[in-house]
């Protein structure tokens, strides 16, 4: 075998050599690098896809800060969107039950130091919360929506089945080939009815509504006398 291939033409060696070697190449392509190229197409689109996803809830997070105005509205369901008190204990409890029906669960909630933000000007509070996430996206966006769909309202009316929270801040962070597995890092508030003190009297003496007051008169003084030895235009002496 090794005398018939010495005895064919150096030609047919060399061409016979570069075809074996496009030959690994296509094969390697086609079996490696081809599905690689696919598989970074496809973490493309996700990630597209998470983007936007990421942009819309942004957007519905912005209008929704600007409610419709509540025409008619039961207390009951008043006290319960927006309570009197803080309840950081409700507040979690509330945030862990929601993640439940969620499919997920957060590895932190806690308080942030220095809440409530005091907002008595316009007769609430904000008790601000911090939660750590690791899990799935969409579990995630789940929680999100449901968050939100505690308090709602539909044709002037109130429905509350829970407490109002906004989402303030959501951190996102999906490391390399795990989508939809991410990281996020989340800030939500908890309002808290708080009515304005009533407005204080301004001390300072009553005046008694039949008494008229006369205005103070000033005496006017003439400045308007000339010196002595001084004529007036168009008047002789």
């Amino acid at each position: 075998m090794k005398k018939k291939l010495a005895g064919l033409d150096m030609r047919l060696q060399i061409g016979g050599v570069v075809l074996g070697v496009l030959l690994v190449g296509f094969l390697a392509h086609h079996f490696v690098v081809a599905p690689q190229g696919a598989k970074a197409a496809k973490i493309q689109t996700q990630i597209d896809a998470t983007q936007t996803q990421i942009y819309q809830r942004k957007a519905d997070l912005k209008a929704a800060g600007h409610p419709p105005t509540i025409a008619v509205a039961d207390l009951f369901k008043l006290s319960r969107a927006m309570p009197d008190r803080s309840d950081m204990p409700g507040i979690i409890l509330t945030l862990s039950q929601v993640a439940r029906e969620s499919g997920i669960s957060f590895e932190l909630i806690e308080p942030v130091v220095g809440a409530p933000v005091d907002t008595t000007a316009s007769g609430y509070q904000t008790q601000r919360i911090h939660l750590l996430f690791n899990g799935d996206f969409y579990g995630l966006s789940d929680f999100l929506y449901r968050l939100r769909s505690l308090v709602v309202v539909h044709d002037g009316k109130l429905a509350a089945t829970g407490r109002l929270f906004n989402t303030d801040t959501v951190i996102f962070n999906v490391p390399q080939d795990s989508f939809p597995n991410i990281s996020a890092e989340l800030y939500v508030n908890a309002y808290v009815y708080q009515p304005a003190p009533p407005a204080a009297a301004t001390p300072g003496a009553t005046t008694d509504p039949g008494a008229t007051t006369t205005p103070e008169t000033t005496p006017s003084t003439d400045t308007s006398t000339p010196p002595s030895g001084a004529t007036a235009a168009g008047v002789s002496p």
